[in-house]
């Protein structure tokens, strides 16, 4: 008997062991969208001439690749508003902004078959190059603000170096580096004689026209017949949560849904904050005065990960305990959560300033009378 319970103990170890381990993988695997690439053919058969390429584009996006453009357009709303600000601020010709739509489809978790990363598509050595951190847990390259900064200096670098912006676009693609050479191999300093003197790849031929193709249908969407473009920037607030924590959870404690909060924090490679630290989460602004108070309601779990960095302990959601969302259920204070402490003065803060806040303009509005 003893030894048929030792062997039933050994099987069940077994079993959960690889169960254990694939559940740890599924937590911190990173999201990642491939690129879509242009067909090949389709470059092959562009026009000469550089108005007619514009005009195929054109075309081309409005009818063939229409339901993409849309979807892209669409998605592209919230973070117009930012890349004009942005672009603006750094003294960058503002139609420039519309090659993240040709980039990336304004995607921050799109990744290319050469492993550029982010709306802005930067490969690791230049984003690091451009101050975007890059390491298991973070990478700002997918951060839609600080990956947008990086862009703009580096295509105002490019128009330094070249002179001309149809040579900066142009090497935003292909890389400085190609560019330059074949400018000097051919002993050229025009941006149509380079196009065309075949040492460029079709990839880049097509590049320029695709862009300035974006940005005639961005300015008359409904001429080509898109939808209208409402751009309605997140309206966001910064919060300081501790390390660890699983972005499903946050999610639930920011009163928002998990693609929000996953946009809103697209460099959190693995969907949880980095573990040691605390830091600078991206939420909803309606929800800040409610978000710590939140927090310390979830049922939050311990769980052991191990990583490439050593063992780490995660604060996720016990979905066991949590079967209904806890708002449906305010008032209870029982639920298990390892962070309450941390969270509760935290929401005591938060409701101090509220306080104060609400002081100093009632007596504001009292002087003023």
């Amino acid at each position: 008997m003893l030894k048929i319970i030792t062997l039933f103990v050994i099987y069940c170890l077994l079993l959960y062991t690889p169960l254990q381990a694939q559940e740890e993988r599924d937590l911190l695997k990173e999201h990642i969208e491939n690129v879509e690439i242009l067909p090949e053919q389709l470059i092959k058969h562009l026009p000469q001439d550089i108005n007619a390429q514009i005009s195929y584009f054109v075309k081309y996006f409005s009818t063939e690749k229409k339901e993409t453009i849309q979807r892209w357009l669409k998605r592209c709303e919230p973070y117009l508003p930012y890349f004009r600000v942005i672009f603006r601020d750094e003294g960058l010709p503002e139609d420039l902004i519309y090659l993240a739509i040709v980039e990336s489809g304004c995607n921050s978790f799109a990744v290319s078959p050469a492993k550029a990363v982010g709306i802005w598509q930067f490969i690791e050595s230049t984003g690091k190059s451009y101050g975007l951190k890059v390491d298991y847990w973070i990478d700002e390259r997918r951060d839609f603000l600080k990956a947008t900064y990086a862009a703009a200096r580096y295509l105002k670098r490019l128009h330094d170096l070249f002179g001309d912006w149809r040579l900066a676009v142009a090497s935003y693609n292909a890389g400085e580096g190609r560019v330059s050479r074949a400018l000097k191999a051919r002993n050229l300093a025009d941006y149509w004689k380079l196009m065309m003197s075949g040492a460029i790849p079709f990839e880049t031929f097509a590049y320029v026209p695709q862009w300035l193709a974006i940005t005639i249908i961005v300015k008359n969407p409904e001429k080509y017949g898109f939808d209208p473009i409402v751009e309605a920037p997140w309206d966001y607030a910064e919060v300081e949560v501790p390390g660890g924590i699983d972005l499903k959870a946050l999610a639930l404690a920011a009163e928002t849904d998990w693609d929000t909060i996953r946009k809103l924090n697209g460099e959190l490679r693995r969907e949880v904050t980095p573990p040691g630290s605390t830091y600078i989460l991206k939420i909803p602004f309606q929800s800040k005065s409610r978000f710590f108070t939140n927090l310390a309601k979830l049922n939050l779990k311990e769980t052991k990960v191990k990583t490439p960095e050593g063992e780490v302990i995660l604060y996720v959601l016990d979905l066991q305990q949590t079967k209904d969302s806890y708002l449906e259920r305010e008032g209870s204070k029982n639920f298990n959560n390892p962070l309450n402490q941390r969270a509760t003065k935290s929401a005591t803060k938060v409701e101090r300033q509220n306080r104060s806040n609400k002081a100093t303009k009632s007596k504001s509005s009292s002087t003023s009378r």
